[in-house]
């Protein structure tokens, strides 16, 4: 089952904000994937890559710039 934009949104946010506390922002999209009931298949763990790859990447542009600083 592919997920919707709605859904897709959702767990990016839910990856956004718990990406930045000590607890795992991969575990809390899983099991907003499965509150959701969306199936793993393999567009799924695809886009929660690349969701994850967003989230990392604005991380290291912010220390970049501190560290250019």
């Amino acid at each position: 089952m592919f997920r919707t934009i709605t859904q897709t949104i959702i767990i990016a946010i839910i990856e956004g904000l718990t990406e930045f506390l000590p607890v795992s922002s991969t575990g809390h999209m899983i099991l907003a994937s499965a509150a959701m009931n969306i199936h793993e298949d393999e567009f799924v763990k695809t886009s929660e890559i690349f969701i994850q790859l967003g989230a990392i990447l604005g991380i290291a542009l912010i220390y970049l710039k501190r560290f250019l600083q």
